[in-house]
């Protein structure tokens, strides 16, 4: 009996063996080794990387491996490394084993000391195994089920005494029911209880001129915040320092903000001694992962200009919250009340002769002083002025500003201003503007600037509009051109045309962009056979400003050369 038991055991075993299912688990088994395996690789790769990261910024950093030995360790702590075996907790010493790596970048080479990748990442180990074999169980369950189901449908009712009604068949062959979907959202959400600052600093008083003011505020920053792991300094062309923080707790952003002003305070004081508090003014913006750098860069810009016209406020911070096109849109509030209680500012880009260094002339820019945003540039407030009457204040009060400015200023500067397209169809405001000009004896000193594409939809209706100028003497400036293509077509219906402004898009990277050179000596050539010069905006770096001089561009304006300028004698052309 007791080898017929056997017997019988083995045939089970063999036939349990010949099943698929074993096969199955045996495959899903040697997946998961496989995928553990891959991750280590990955996870040991970004270790590798984070290590010649904080190499490059040694070597960034200008720091000596021995007399900036506590830096260097603060910088490889904040990044899970260590310089020695004894600053590493002991707490897994006598299990594994420590691993050290030498990191280079350039002549630095550091030798650091980590945990292995799987240890340090174990949480990760643990979660995506635990995500693999819940697939793997509920595909099991699934297969088995949607088996059965076939089995089923497959399987004869015998049932010689009833005759099935189609109702109990459609029950015995329906269907599974669909297997619910969880939200895997939340496995790559953000945490909302962090945030990022974006800072900007303006100090009255220049460093020496000897003084590395991009490194040294980089070891300031480093030496001040190494409790965060992500932050970055950067040097602005306008001389200003740009500052990110990221990963800072939301409870603590007021905290950060002041001790920023502080850190920065204390080491201007190394180099000028004569400063005070009040000569060191900081513009934040807080925001979140995923947030529109341009905007944030806009508002930090606005909390900057808000602290440096507070005599006593020398931090304003604006959080980014929703994006101020969004904030505009939710608003109640009616933003032509701003500009007829005068609650703006006008500011003055000036446009540089690219030989001579003189300024040409300025482009007229309002911009909205806003109780919650701070100053909202032109194209952030715009399309939230829809109604006729609203754009028509707008117009009516920049040129009115333009011309008192002109009255009081000496000099034969040129101020170019942007009506909004409707103004340009409102007979109310070519009425208003010529009882305007009546006793403006400067009307040679305005020019309106035109959008090539509303020229080229429009030129037929603006005969009237183009003559009124030409009587008055006032100029035409046609912007945002793309092409030689039409500019033959300026010359023959607009006598007023004095100059041409190449479309931002074909000035961004053009040192780097042949077919935009290419553009761009095109237009030149042909606005040089019709006398109309060319010039550039937005320019931003060195390179795009010798790029344009080397292809013929006459003068240029952008932030590579000034901010807007409150007044026209901020600067001369002598200055």
């Amino acid at each position: 009996m007791f080898k017929q038991l056997t017997c019988e055991m083995k045939r089970d075993l063999t036939s349990q063996f010949k099943q698929p299912v074993v096969i199955y688990m045996m495959a899903a088994f040697l997946l998961l080794v496989v995928f553990n395996i891959f991750l280590s690789d990955v996870l040991h790769d970004k270790v590798h990387r984070t290590g010649t990261e904080l190499a490059k910024q040694v070597y960034e950093l200008n720091l000596d491996p021995v007399a900036s030995q506590d830096i260097i360790a603060s910088l490889a702590k904040s990044q899970g490394f260590a310089v020695s075996v004894s600053d590493v907790p002991s707490n897994f010493a006598n299990f594994i084993n420590l691993e050290q790596e030498v990191f280079s970048y350039k002549t630095v080479n550091l030798r650091l000391f980590h945990w292995p990748s799987w240890l340090v990442e174990s949480h990760l180990f643990i979660f995506l195994n635990l995500i693999l074999l819940g697939a793997g169980y509920w595909g099991v369950r699934w297969w088995k089920k949607m088996f059965k189901q076939l089995a089923v449908v497959d399987k004869p009712i015998i049932n010689p005494t009833k005759k099935p009604s189609i109702q109990s068949a459609t029950k015995k062959i329906a269907s599974p029911k669909p297997l619910g979907h969880q939200d895997l959202n939340i496995l790559y959400g953000v945490p909302t209880n962090y945030n990022h600052l974006f800072a900007l600093f303006f100090w009255k008083n220049p460093f020496p001129a000897n003084l590395d003011v991009d490194n040294y505020f980089k070891l300031v920053i480093a030496k001040g915040f190494g409790e965060l792991v992500n932050r970055s300094v950067k040097l602005l062309p306008s001389g200003g320092i740009a500052v990110t923080l990221n990963s800072v707790p939301a409870t603590e952003v007021d905290k950060y903000t002041k001790r920023l002003h502080q850190v920065i305070y204390q080491a201007c004081l190394n180099y000028r001694s004569d400063l005070s508090r009040s000569d060191i003014k900081i513009g934040v913006c807080n925001y979140r992962t995923g947030a529109d750098q341009a905007v944030v860069y806009q508002l930090t810009k606005s909390a900057l200009a808000l602290a440096k016209q507070s005599a006593w406020q020398h931090i304003h911070r604006l959080p980014f919250g929703h994006t101020q096109s969004s904030i505009l849109a939710d608003s109640k509030e009616h933003l032509f009340e701003y500009i007829k209680k005068k609650h703006f500012m006008l500011f003055f880009q000036p446009l540089f002769d690219l030989q001579t260094g003189d300024i040409l002339q300025h482009e007229a820019l309002i911009r909205i002083r806003h109780k919650n945003l701070g100053l909202l540039a032109a194209r952030h407030f715009i399309p939230h002025m829809s109604s006729k009457k609203d754009v028509l204040l707008l117009d009516k009060t920049v040129v009115s500003q333009v011309k008192k400015m002109l009255v009081n200023e000496t000099g034969t500067l040129i101020v170019s201003i942007n009506l909004h397209a409707m103004n340009w169809f409102n007979d109310e405001f070519w009425v208003w503007f010529k009882q305007q000009m009546d006793d403006f004896n400067c009307t040679e000193k305005l020019q309106f600037e035109l959008s090539e594409d509303d020229y080229l939809k429009q030129h037929k209706k603006l005969s009237a509009q183009f003559e009124c100028l030409e009587t008055l003497s006032a100029g035409i400036v046609i912007d945002n051109v793309r092409s030689a293509e039409h500019l033959a077509t300026y010359k023959k219906n607009i006598k007023s045309v004095r100059s041409i402004k190449l479309a931002f898009e074909l000035i961004h990277n053009i040192d780097t962009n042949t077919q935009q050179q290419k553009t761009v000596k095109q237009i030149i050539t042909k606005g040089t056979e019709l006398n109309f010069p060319v010039y550039a905006v937005g320019v931003e770096t060195q390179n795009e400003l010798a790029t344009l001089k080397n292809l013929g561009v006459v003068a240029a304006q952008g932030f590579y050369f000034a901010e807007p300028l409150q007044r026209l004698a901020d600067i001369t052309p002598h200055s």
